[in-house]
């Protein structure tokens, strides 16, 4: 009995001492518990109704509408510079001049000749006009012979050799007026070969004029001189470029798209097309669509797209190489229901919003419309729904599930209880360690 008595105090001893850890656990695995369905915390956002729209992004680069290199169309020296790189010219502007003083020699000798056609077409029609005077003082001088002629024979009072002489009056009268006929036929044949004379001499008159043109260089539209290769003293000729110049008024992009993209080009009128330059920050350079190509290039399988753009936006100008993005507005959802990005939550080939009702996450599966950097068009499925207003949830959603219970904190709180669970967590960690250090 003595021994059983001390074995049975030490087996006593030894389950209070199992027991106290367990009591000591209890209400760490209670609070574990409760701490588990706890409502999750969440941000939000609204649902929004605006218009949402696709748009086509590309890089290109600033041409001008009208570009060209000027080249002297005449040969020789040239012996004056009017413009210089830089300088803004208007059409028809004198740019340069050749040596012009052969050319100018005959366009004097061509003057002249033409000036002697023209005096010999009013030779020719002063012929022209006398031969037929001439005509008409025989005519009337053949009717009168015929007249005396006839009268005699009829009445027999002269002698047949006085009636013989008058019939060869008459003949000689015929006989003139015929000559005359001829001359004045003659007058008039001189006189048209007077008047081709005259329009010949005046085209050798405009030739000259325009091999004289040809030592003059000019700006055929109004624009900017860009460059300028030839100096006084040069030879030049037509192979030779002296002036590039460029239209800064009307300037324009040139870019490709691929083929399968053509069908949404075909409201032109409709696609708003907005230009930005690296060189002009924060400049914004509204642009229209001028022409679209007809066909598919074979080897790249796109189409050919021209837009004309504004040269100036906000105080900036565009020129001419600077490079460009383009962004075009082709399709608009004006009526569209729209939400952050964050908010969405993507399960396989599912995706879905959470919309916050009466406390409850609710899931509503939804397809991707049109989006922008920040934003994205939803379109609810089945009977599902969204309304414009209604929150979801944009930070918190990516355990959620459908029907748990939600709080909506704002942006700090939320921060604040990551920062408690992460603190939790650690000292968690350390009484962890610091019991299998006591163990």
């Amino acid at each position: 009995m003595r021994l059983v008595a001390p074995l049975l105090l030490s087996l006593a001893l030894g389950v209070a001492a199992c027991d106290r850890p367990t009591e000591a656990r209890e209400p760490e695995d209670l609070g574990g518990a409760l701490q588990r369905h706890e409502p999750t915390r969440v941000r939000v956002a609204p649902v929004a109704r605006r218009e949402m729209v696709r748009t086509l992004e590309t890089t290109t680069t600033v041409e001008s509408e009208h570009h060209v290199v000027l080249h002297a169309r005449g040969t020789g020296e040239l012996l004056e510079l009017f413009a210089e790189e830089g300088d803004t010219v208007e059409a028809g502007a004198l740019l340069a001049r050749l040596d012009q003083r052969d050319l100018a020699a005959q366009l004097a000798d061509a003057r002249v000749a033409h000036k002697e056609a023209e005096d010999s077409a009013a030779k020719g029609e002063i012929a022209l006009r006398e031969a037929e005077a001439d005509i008409e003082q025989a005519r009337l001088a053949f009717e009168q012979a015929k007249r005396n002629y006839e009268r005699n024979d009829a009445a027999r009072l002269i002698s047949a050799q006085d009636l013989e002489k008058l019939k060869l009056e008459m003949e000689t009268a015929e006989s003139t007026l015929e000559a005359r006929v001829l001359a004045k036929d003659r007058a008039a044949l001189d006189a048209r070969a007077a008047t081709t004379a005259v329009e010949r001499a005046a085209l050798a008159v405009e030739r000259a004029e325009v091999a004289l043109s040809y030592t003059e260089l000019r700006a055929p539209f109004a624009g900017v001189i860009s460059q300028r290769t030839c100096q006084v003293g040069d030879h030049v000729s037509a192979a030779d470029a002296c002036f590039e110049l460029i239209d800064l008024a009307n300037l324009r992009t040139v870019f490709h798209r691929p083929q399968r993209e053509l069908a949404l080009f075909g409201g032109l009128e409709e696609i708003a097309v907005e230009a930005r330059a690296e060189a002009l920050p924060g400049a914004v350079f509204p642009g229209r669509i001028q022409r679209i190509s007809p066909s598919i290039e074979a080897a790249s399988g796109s189409f050919r797209v021209t837009v004309r753009l504004a040269p100036e936006a906000g105080g900036a100008r565009l020129l001419p190489g600077m490079l460009l993005r383009l962004r075009l507005v082709v399709e608009r959802h004006p009526d569209a229901l729209v939400v952050p990005k964050r908010a969405l939550k993507r399960e396989g080939d599912t995706t879905l919003v959470y919309a916050v009702r009466d406390g409850l996450a609710s899931g509503v599966v939804v397809l991707e419309g049109f989006g922008d950097d920040a934003d994205v068009e939803v379109l609810p499925q089945g009977d599902a729904s969204l309304v414009e207003g209604e929150p979801v949830v944009v930070v918190g959603n990516r355990d959620l599930e459908d029907g748990k219970e939600v709080v909506v904190v704002d942006e700090h709180e939320l921060e604040g209880a990551a920062d408690e669970a992460a603190t939790t967590d650690a000292a968690a960690a350390d009484a962890t360690d610091a019991e299998a250090g006591q163990g």
